[in-house]
């Protein structure tokens, strides 16, 4: 009996030992340490999900442009998917400002190509309002992709008044979103090695606000050494509900007056001092038609704009002429529209 027993604890000293450890990837900001993940198939790929590719933008760095990250000194577990960036509506759930997140799928195997595996960089949808990396198909991806020897990445982007505010002149320019865009492909330039990628192999994907995301990213200067292809779907930057300043100054004009801020010296650091729920009540007491617009193409209320920094042009015409030279695919989503329900 005693034998029958040494062998049964064997056997699970052996089976609990013979479980890969979770992986642990060394990045110039530390180590970060992912999980495994094997597929109905039995492909295994590796997750490192909830990665701090910025600081986070709050207090003093809301409605300013995202700053890299600050150095970790132990491990980050990164096991789970970062919180969706707050918005002025909570109908997906908890959110915060402090969201500016991104998550590496990759192949555990190591690539048969010295330069490491192409990267995939997925933007989300959502008429910069509402959505975030949370609702990408993960295990889908891994399936389709990771399988095939692609490394993808899902990042999450400020939305709303926290993301596109503006004052419409340089104390406020707006395109928080857009910069933060910017930031997680700084961020993957500078990381992906350490996940066996090839930084010189980047494609940025997206549809409806994150194709537009493409677009707008594909004809800003910020992004020359950023990426490479561009898969832009059912949405562009020459879109009208991508690119409505009008209705953005009326949105955030109506924001500092709700806000209580109309009468102050300093319109931005009046709105910095107020709280997450300040903010989110304020831009609510205007909002006439939910979540989404149903009496305007301009699905949201807040949008990326021409402010001469982000885009170093004042129109779209000026602008495509000066981007850098990037292959792009352009397309559409066939059925986007039973996302909505306008009857």
């Amino acid at each position: 009996m005693k034998s029958f027993a040494k062998v049964c604890l064997l056997f699970l000293f052996l089976k609990v030992n013979c479980e890969p450890p979770d992986p642990i990837v060394s990045t110039e900001y530390g180590e970060i340490e992912g999980l495994i993940y094997t597929s109905s198939k039995g492909f295994r790929a590796e997750a490192f999900l909830g990665i701090p590719y910025a600081q986070p933008p709050i207090n003093e760095l809301r409605f300013e442009k995202s700053l890299p990250p600050i150095p970790w000194k132990t491990p980050l577990k990164a096991k789970t998917i970062g919180t969706p960036c707050s918005t002025y509506s909570d109908i997906f759930g908890p959110n915060s400002e402090d969201c500016l997140t991104l998550n590496i799928l990759k192949p555990k195997s190591h690539p048969h190509n010295p330069n490491g595996y192409p990267v995939m960089v997925s933007i989300h949808a959502g008429a910069f309002i509402y959505s975030s990396a949370e609702f990408f198909p993960y295990k889908k991806a891994i399936e389709t992709l990771v399988s095939h020897g692609i490394i993808v990445v899902t990042i999450n982007y400020r939305l709303g008044p926290f993301g596109f505010f503006t004052t419409g002149d340089s104390n406020a320019p707006g395109n928080y979103g857009l910069w933060d865009q910017v930031e997680a492909l700084k961020f993957i330039q500078k990381v992906i090695p350490a996940f066996m990628g090839n930084p010189k192999a980047v494609t940025i994907f997206g549809s409806s606000a994150g194709g537009a995301s493409c677009s707008w990213l594909s004809i800003s200067p910020t992004t020359k050494d950023l990426f490479n292809r561009a898969i832009i779907m059912s949405g562009s930057a020459s879109a009208p509900w991508a690119s409505a300043e009008d209705d953005l100054i009326d949105s955030s004009l109506k924001l500092i007056t709700a806000a209580n801020c109309s009468k102050s010296a300093n319109i931005k650091e009046c709105l910095k001092s107020k709280s997450t729920a300040e903010i989110k009540a304020a831009t609510s007491s205007f909002i006439e038609h939910g979540l989404l617009r149903t009496d305007s193409i301009n699905f949201g209320y807040f949008y990326p704009r021409f402010d001469n920094d982000f885009v170093k042009a004042s129109n779209l015409k000026e602008a495509i002429k000066k981007a850098p030279k990037k292959a792009n695919l352009q397309g559409v989503c066939s059925q986007e529209y039973n996302s909505f329900d306008f009857d």
